[in-house]
């Protein structure tokens, strides 16, 4: 087994996978017991985890690290002494 630890991101990306697979097939498993049509509920039950995955995959990418430096922050460079022109100079 690798000793390495894996990134946030891989983290974030198997969860997704584990969470919307097992929410998938108990969708998928309801919708058998429910509807005795194991096809359809097996189609839905893929289709509700292929949905859930891309949501999951997508919405945890978007997340930022809150001391990432924010691209739009002119002070990004973290220097004080630095004239960013809001300041009164006296």
């Amino acid at each position: 087994m690798d000793d390495r630890q894996p990134s946030s991101h891989e983290m974030r990306a198997r969860m997704g996978f584990a969470g919307s697979t097992i929410i998938g097939l108990g969708v998928a498993a309801a919708l058998a017991a429910a509807t005795d049509s194991m096809p359809v509920s097996l189609g839905i039950g893929l289709a509700v985890t292929l949905a859930l995955m891309v949501a999951f995959t997508r919405g945890g990418s978007r997340t930022r690290h809150p001391d990432a430096d924010d691209p739009a922050d002119p002070d990004a460079d973290g220097d004080p002494d630095e004239d960013d022109g809001t300041s009164p100079t006296i």
